[in-house]
């Protein structure tokens, strides 16, 4: 093969994707995060944003980024108006009481939109964003970034190929310590404003509850019936909603439990998933995000992980940015998700079609999880069962 031959059968890589940032300031708890992501698999490029309310931390923030001053907008309005011509999609990280009206304002002017969970803070508000995609034709993904962990993938391969056999119960938590620290004099350390805001879903559950439910959805694809749950305020800030435990019972029999904290002292951020099948068992721990452990009929247990011989998933070479033994983590879990969303965001430019993948999320599936939250809610507050509609 000549040396023009083999540079004629290189495949062209998939084109940048030009976005714009909606928050996420430089010293913001994601910006850099989002930033680092949706380059790490060269898919998109920062090129725009309004990143604070705030101008000099906006222009602090985009020049830190590495953008002109000329791509750097003083609100939403300027950044859409901008986008027409310039961006392909606007990347919205605001508090979530901010998104309803940013992304319909982003869909009616055509712009498609990628947004950080939780999408929004009520179910009326997610049918009314359902209507406007359907309506408009337009693009919302929703970011569930622990969804893009390979050894969850493979979890998740493994139940579709019936590795564990039904499944009977999944147990879900996501405890943390935050609203229980202090500081080197004793005094709590207080969290950013819109974190101790409650409406009728407490804060709590839309900061973490909307991560367990989609997990629960992400592994098993089975649907909430009906659900009891309890909201308790253990930690600094009375009458802030800080801890929840739910019992729900999905459809196919399978019974799920549920637990998310910020008064577990010594949880930083203790993620857990078990699911338990009649043939097998699988546990994964998100601060040991290379490993899950598989349990047998037989007694069996095995560590599984990117370089295990039986891997389907997690081995594939866009998980494997370095070699088995040097561990990926939440970052790389980010970026596996938007590399995908890249993949559903060309199609829908590039074909005008509507995307289609397992590991992409919209306004569907957020209206069955909030939907949830709500049951939830109900349940904390009538103390009983409450069913959920479902079609």
């Amino acid at each position: 093969m000549t040396s023009q031959d083999h540079l004629a059968a290189i495949v062209r890589p998939p084109r940048k994707l030009r976005v714009g940032f909606l928050g996420g300031a430089y010293e913001s708890a994601v910006g850099r995060v989002h930033r680092t992501a949706i380059e790490m698999d060269q898919r998109f490029i920062l090129a725009a944003g309004c990143f604070s309310r705030n101008a000099a931390t906006n222009l602090a923030s985009g020049l830190q980024y590495g953008l002109d001053e000329s791509q750097i907008f003083r609100d939403l309005s300027e950044l859409i108006a901008h986008a027409r011509d310039h961006l392909d999609a606007i990347v919205i990280l605001t508090p979530t009481n901010q998104h309803h009206d940013q992304v319909e304002q982003c869909l009616g002017a055509g712009i498609p939109v990628i947004c950080e969970k939780a999408l929004v803070s009520s179910a009326a508000h997610a049918r009314a964003l359902k209507d406007t995609v359907e309506r408009e034709g337009g693009f919302l993904a929703v970011t569930y970034n622990y969804t893009g962990y390979p050894m969850l993938r493979e979890l998740k391969h493994l139940v579709e190929a019936g590795g564990l056999g039904r499944l009977q119960q999944i147990r879900i938590e996501m405890p943390q310590e935050g609203f229980l620290k202090v500081d080197s004099e004793g005094k709590p350390m207080k969290p950013q404003g819109w974190r101790l805001q409650d409406g009728f879903v407490p804060t709590l559950s839309l900061d973490l509850g909307v991560h367990l439910h989609m997990m629960a959805k992400f592994l098993t694809k089975e649907h909430p019936l009906e659900v009891v749950a309890t909201g308790r305020s253990h930690g600094n800030f009375p009458g802030i909603t800080d801890t929840v435990s739910c019992l729900a019972n999905y459809s196919n029999g399978l019974d799920c439990s549920i637990w998310y904290t910020k008064t577990a002292l010594g949880q930083r951020n203790g993620l857990k998933v078990e699911l338990y099948g009649e043939r097998g068992a699988a546990i994964w721990i998100q601060e040991s995000p290379e490993n899950m452990m598989l349990y047998s009929q037989h007694g069996e247990k095995v560590v599984f992980d990117r370089a295990s011989p039986k891997a389907a998933v997690a081995n594939l070479g866009r998980y494997s940015r370095f070699k088995a033994g040097h561990p990926a983590g939440f970052i790389e879990a980010f970026a596996n998700y938007y590399h995908d969303v890249a993949d559903a965001l060309l199609t829908h430019i590039d074909k005008g079609e509507r995307y289609q993948s397992p590991y992409v999320f919209g306004v569907d599936d957020v209206l069955e999880g909030i939907e949830m939250l709500e049951a939830m809610a109900t349940s904390a507050l009538n103390k009983q069962w409450v069913s959920l509609r479902h079609e």
